[in-house]
């Protein structure tokens, strides 16, 4: 038996540090429209599908129930085949298997999830077994059992996942087929999965940002199809959240002072408005700290959005103007490059865009009860609130924090928002 080194630096010359394992393995885990694994959807399709083959004739019984409570399915292999293990592992833990899988590749992925599948069935509690009905609740037994005490990572590496079994009294052969054998499996599997991908789900739908509930409720962004296009829209890394509210001006009171303090805790932030006679709600989303600079910055990933009626995200695009050289006999285009100075604020407002007209996109004054939009540079906003409404009134003021907890580390993000009136 080959001894399994923990030292990711040592067997992977691309992942230096492991700091950097834990970014790749992050960055796994929170964004879902890419393919970390496999390299296409196709090939990911082939894996589950491969992941579930084995598990049928080699763990029939754990593979029959996975296979009734949809476990090993696309979307339900998610915690393995996706998420690298992440949510059913310790960080060490998943660290050891990205070494294992940088020499050995994807067999090292079926041989362990497989095993640690079978394993954790075998150890479920009562409460799990009786009300397991579904492939979250089996993930959330792996999970406890792989966190508790009776769980020895490198006893089951050695005696499960890379053991044997006796078949005659001096023979003896591996727990898991050979890398031949799930080789041509998996090349199988991917004719089928050529044949099948349009009729197959890979991914579970998105889900809205969450909510912590406190003695001061969100009263602006509570209702679930807001919170689900602000998960849409977000970057990926910011989609698994919670609201929570850190300001209300009914509670803190109304000023540009006050906004720039209580922002000054996050660096992403997003201001969200209503517009109440017209049931209109718009915002902003901005990738730096909101503070006191006139002279402009944050960058190409800010966007404006309109939750309500029609929701629509409007992203930043580099545009491209003509200007005629100083002959004016030759025309060059060039591309205007303003991404770095979207964000304008100072002591008496705050705005976001560049307006064709000298306006902003969307702009608050010194005390948040007024604020104005415009169609603006880059973002191709027709009309944000309606035609020919460009004022309105501003009323509440919530400022939210998006919260994540990852069991790696933590993540903030804050959401401003407000009730206007025109």
């Amino acid at each position: 038996m080959m001894r399994l080194k923990c030292d990711v630096k040592r067997t992977c010359n691309f992942l230096e540090k492991e700091s950097y394992a834990y970014a790749t393995i992050r960055q796994m885990v929170m964004d879902d429209s890419s393919y970390f694994l496999a390299v296409s959807r196709v090939q990911h399709l082939a894996w589950c599908k491969t992941f579930s083959d084995l598990m049928k004739r080699y763990f029939p019984q754990t593979g029959a129930v996975m296979e009734q409570i949809g476990a090993l399915t696309p979307v339900g292999l998610e915690p393995i085949l996706k998420r690298f293990f992440v949510p059913l592992l310790r960080r060490k833990h998943v660290l050891r298997i990205m070494d294992i899988f940088t020499g050995e590749g994807v067999h090292a992925i079926f041989r362990i999830g497989t095993t640690l599948c079978c394993l954790s069935h075998a150890h479920l509690g009562e409460s799990i077994l009786e009300n397991c009905d579904n492939a979250a609740i089996f993930w959330e037994g792996v999970r406890r059992y792989a966190h508790s005490k009776h769980f020895r990572f490198d006893i089951f590496l050695e005696h499960q996942a890379y053991g044997t079994q006796r078949t005659m009294r001096f023979l003896s052969r591996p727990i898991f087929p050979y890398p031949q054998y799930v080789n041509n499996l998996i090349a199988a599997n991917e004719e089928w999965a050529e044949q099948n991908q349009g009729s197959l789900p890979a991914y579970e739908e998105r889900k809205p940002v969450g909510l912590v509930e406190k003695k001061v409720p969100i009263e602006l962004a509570r209702q679930s199809t807001d919170r689900l296009n602000l998960a849409k829209w977000l970057p990926p890394v910011l989609q698994s959240t919670k609201l929570d509210l850190i300001y209300s001006s009914n509670h803190h009171g109304r000023s540009i002072e006050m906004f720039y303090r209580r922002c000054s805790i996050a660096k992403h932030t997003i201001t969200v408005m209503e517009v109440l006679e017209l049931d209109v709600i718009i915002g902003m989303y901005a990738t730096q700290t909101w503070h006191n600079n006139p002279e402009g910055y944050g960058d190409g990933e800010c966007f404006l959005f309109r939750l309500r009626p029609e929701p629509k995200c409007f992203k930043y695009k580099s545009v491209k103007s003509h200007i005629l050289s100083l002959d004016e006999s030759e025309d060059m285009s060039s591309h205007i490059n303003d991404s770095g100075q979207l964000m304008i604020s100072s002591d008496s407002f705050i705005s976001l865009g560049i307006g064709e007209d000298g306006d902003s996109g969307l702009r608050l004054n010194d005390d948040l009860t007024r604020g104005s939009t415009s169609k603006c540079i880059g973002f191709g906003n027709q009309e944000l609130i309606g035609q020919g409404v460009q004022v309105f009134e501003v009323g509440l003021g919530e400022l939210i924090k998006y919260f994540y907890a990852l069991r790696f580390g933590f993540h903030h993000l804050t959401v401003l928002t407000f009730v206007c009136g025109n």
